[in-house]
């Protein structure tokens, strides 16, 4: 195989002329914007209900359960709503890790960019509209533990952020990860509870997160509340922190995953006990080439 081979299937397209048609991108963009700006009302509005019945500086397990439970089931909730949509990234770290191993065109990773920080905006504005200017402290607005250290604070927001794209990557873009995936097995993975398995992912970290850097895992969601707030103390942590976390996730479960299918297949059919005589290509026929992203029956990579 030649170097122009290689650089080929590694390397993003500027446009995919098959999926990034006006049509695609718009609905995907504004399934994206609507998402995000709920997820941050949502997100935003769950601190901003905790502050108004506790004060600002209290943080208890109370309100821990709260914050946590609310990020997590929101996610939950437009996953499903939107993941037939535009793939439910609702998360710009989830767009450039797709983008950074060639599932996303780049026109389509701008796209949702351009979408999901203007319905951060919008959904953060919103939240701000509904409260009076007595109760707006922050209203949610990420910050760092007073004995945190920006470095600490951001190599917390690589590890949380890793382990999030990380289980995303496993669960909803693993070819045997079930209905919700590019490539759908009979009975491989989670299936439809993909965005069960990453919203319960979200409340986990929030729960751990929250006490050190608010757990933020998505640059969007910290930039609706900075942008209407005028909160920027460190800001550049909850950019810079998912996007490494990300990439690291990403080439990880490249790696595991999404390399040597038909391997892969093999011991997803001898852990079931359904190891047989047959030929390869019997066997392994489904890996076909989907979307233009998997090789086909002859053992290929993506």
């Amino acid at each position: 195989m030649g170097l122009n081979e290689i650089l080929k299937d590694r390397i993003p397209k500027f446009r995919d002329p098959h999926d990034d048609v006006w049509q695609s991108l718009w609905r995907g963009g504004m399934a994206e914007f609507f998402a995000v700006a709920m997820f941050v009302f949502l997100g935003s509005g769950s601190v901003a209900a905790v502050q108004d019945l506790l004060g600002e500086a209290r943080l208890e397990v109370a309100a821990l359960t709260l914050i946590s439970l609310a990020h997590g089931f929101a996610i939950m909730i437009l996953v499903y709503s939107i993941g037939e949509v535009s793939g439910g990234n609702i998360n710009p770290a989830i767009t450039w890790a797709l983008l950074l191993t060639n599932k996303m065109s780049v026109l389509r990773a701008l796209t949702y960019w351009a979408f999901q920080l203007t319905g951060a905006v919008c959904g953060a504005a919103i939240l701000r509209s509904l409260h009076p200017q007595i109760l707006r402290l922050g209203l949610g607005c990420h910050g760092l533990h007073p004995q945190f250290s920006p470095a600490q604070g951001l190599w917390c927001e690589i590890v949380f952020t890793f382990i999030f794209v990380f289980v995303v990557f496993a669960t909803a873009v693993s070819p045997f990860a079930g209905k919700m995936a590019p490539l759908s097995g009979e009975d491989y993975g989670p299936g439809k509870l993909t965005p069960f398995a990453i919203g319960m992912t979200i409340m986990c970290l929030h729960t751990v997160g929250i006490p050190m850097t608010g757990a933020s895992m998505n640059p969007a969601r910290s930039f609706g509340p900075a942008i209407v707030n005028g909160c920027w103390n460190n800001h550049w942590i909850y950019w810079v922190g998912p996007f490494i976390g990300s990439s690291m996730a990403a080439w990880t479960a490249q790696l595991i995953f999404l390399s040597h299918l038909r391997a892969i297949t093999k011991v997803f059919e001898i852990t079931r006990g359904r190891r047989t005589e047959a030929e390869p290509g019997e066997n392994y026929g489904q890996l076909q080439e989907v979307q233009g992203q998997f090789v086909g029956d002859k053992g290929g990579q993506i």
